[in-house]
């Protein structure tokens, strides 16, 4: 007995060494790799990502022979470490993939659901419960989601790519500035966490490690989803192990849109991002934008009335699938975008109130994060994950070191209340059990006469799909190279508020002449983060968003 248990530790000892040898490996390789630039170009392969770190990690998947899927889960997992403001194990997101094999484009929706507990008028005294603490979180969907795609389509051991991941947070990474003001800004407290200095996540590690060694079966019925759960509980929320073992992802039949020879590929709801970029394209359709001149103010005002129109029908009709009927035939219809596109006085600003009565809209959160890579055989992964806002509800989950997701203030809290922005929510969103909410996250794949021509995301939560929209138009009808059609100053309509969000990068004269016309205008000094790929014979064209720290990458 004494030598069977001699043997035992000694094999014991030999699994420890190996996996401390795979962290130090994959740690001195981040330490020792060069800098990176916010825009890339390559033949075999690329990537953008919100991290440079997690850029250095994807390209390393891809330079051994993984694919998209490979690098995608690396790239998750390490932005759960250096991002945590939107990278997670405790929220979700969605992916959308081209297959170069079958020339055809799936979609998986691994959002997070609400709790079996959860009632439909439960926040209707306390608002801010849905927003922050232990009761704001819904099930999370980020490490079923990441296992289902590799399931299906990835070709690296698990093992090895989770474990980039877990030697960031064991041996910690140096901290930016962006990290550091985020957390004062949403007020979350992360022990040894300045600027300049080595941040090391040892509960994080821990997790990472046993994900790594068991998948998500130990998060959602193992000892991560028994610490989970009293965590949760510990701290006033409503996730059980019921919840946990019984999430599932889903995979679904794109949102298919069509502008001029490209067809247009994103998520179907319960994401509304797809659905307000093609009502937007199709109510744009008959205007001569290109003749109006890039970013002239008749060109932006055509733009945001169109968005306007699109977030009426999109706060009117967006919900979970599985629990309302959503009309997309209708809403997505060249007849409905005309008669939309009629309702646009070329001279003045229309108020929402007259569009639609009552005028209502759903509210997110907008720190998400978005990551695009391509690899050697042609196919393509957009993946974007959110916690909600900032570090989700700031509710670190004790003993596993991650920020659990505040997804419950994304559902219509209470009929009739207005939310933390003022607004009216659709009761189609309503909190029901185990149902999705409302997001815009859209991953966005366009191919042109059959062939990838794009491939992008951003951060932003309502902003996503103005901002995808805007970037298109800005390739597809001026012409811009992707550098600058994603540098060009963005500007942004949901309805209601009824007025122009706008960046401060924006000519104050073009500014002052949409107000002159009875625009509202506010301005943010940054709207989005983009993280695309372009095709463009032969070569790979990768482009992280300028106005972040993020970084494109390529061979």
């Amino acid at each position: 007995m004494n030598a069977e248990r001699r043997t035992q530790n000694v094999e014991r000892r030999k699994t420890h060494a190996f996996k401390l040898c795979v962290l130090r490996s994959a740690f001195c390789v981040l330490l020792c790799w060069p800098s990176y630039a916010s825009d890339a170009t390559a033949t075999h392969a690329a990537l953008a990502t919100a991290h440079p770190i997690a850029t250095k990690v994807g390209l390393a998947v891809l330079q051994k022979g993984g694919n998209a899927i490979d690098a995608a889960v690396a790239v998750a997992f390490a932005l759960a470490v250096v991002h945590p403001q939107a990278g997670n194990l405790g929220g979700g997101g969605f992916l959308t993939y081209y297959d170069k094999s079958t020339n055809a484009v799936w979609t998986l929706d691994f959002t997070e659901v609400a709790p079996l507990a959860a009632t439909r008028d439960m926040f209707a005294k306390n608002a801010n419960g849905a927003r922050s603490g232990a009761s704001a979180g819904g099930v999370p969907g980020t490490v079923a989601g990441l296992e289902e795609m590799h399931r299906k389509f990835g070709s690296r051991p698990w093992r090895e790519l989770v474990a980039p991941a877990a030697s960031l947070a064991h041996y910690g990474f140096v901290a930016d500035t962006e990290l550091v003001t985020d957390a004062a800004t949403a007020k979350v407290k992360i022990d040894g966490l300045a600027a300049g200095s080595t941040l090391k996540q040892p509960e994080l590690a821990a997790a990472l490690q046993r994900i790594a060694d068991s998948g998500a079966k130990e998060f959602y019925e193992g000892g991560i989803a028994k610490k989970l759960v009293e965590g949760v509980r510990f701290g006033g929320g409503y996730i059980g192990f019921r919840d946990l073992r019984e999430y599932k992802p889903v995979w679904r039949a794109p949102l298919k849109l069509h502008y001029g020879v490209y067809d247009i590929y994103t998520v179907a709801p319960p994401s509304g991002g797809g659905l307000v970029i093609g009502e937007a394209l199709n109510i744009l359709a008959g205007d001569d934008l290109r003749a109006a001149g890039f970013q002239s103010v008749r060109a932006l005002h055509l733009i945001v009335e169109a968005e306007q129109r699109a977030y009426v029908d999109r706060n009117k009709y967006l919900a979970d699938p599985f629990s309302a009927r959503i009309p997309y035939r209708d809403l997505l219809s060249r007849k409905r975008g005309e008669a939309w596109r009629k309702t646009i006085d070329a001279a003045r600003a229309t108020a929402t109130a007259v569009l639609t009565e009552p005028a209502v809209a759903t509210a997110e959160g907008e720190h998400t994060t978005h990551f695009t890579i391509a690899d050697s055989s042609g196919n393509i992964a957009a993946v974007t994950t959110s916690l909600g806002e900032n570090f989700g509800s700031g509710y670190l989950v004790p003993g596993l070191g991650f920020f659990l997701n505040n997804a419950m203030d994304d559902f219509t809290i209470a009929s009739g209340t207005a939310n933390r922005d003022g607004l009216q929510q659709s009761n189609a969103n309503s909190i029901e059990p185990a149902k999705r909410r409302a997001s815009s996250l859209s991953p966005t794949i366009v191919l042109r006469d059959g062939t990838p021509y794009l491939a992008i995301g951003t951060r932003g939560g309502p902003t996503i799909p103005t901002t995808i929209l805007q970037v298109f138009l800005n390739l597809v009808v001026y012409g811009k190279s992707l550098p600058d059609a994603v540098a060009a100053p963005r500007f942004h309509h949901q309805g209601s508020p009824d007025d122009i969000t706008y960046e401060t990068a924006a000519p104050k004269k073009t500014i002052e002449a949409l107000n002159a016309m009875g625009h509202g205008v506010a301005a943010r000094d940054a709207i989005g983060d983009v993280q695309a790929i372009l095709f463009d014979k032969g070569k790979m064209i990768a482009v992280s968003d300028p106005r972040r720290g993020g970084a494109a990458g390529g061979y």
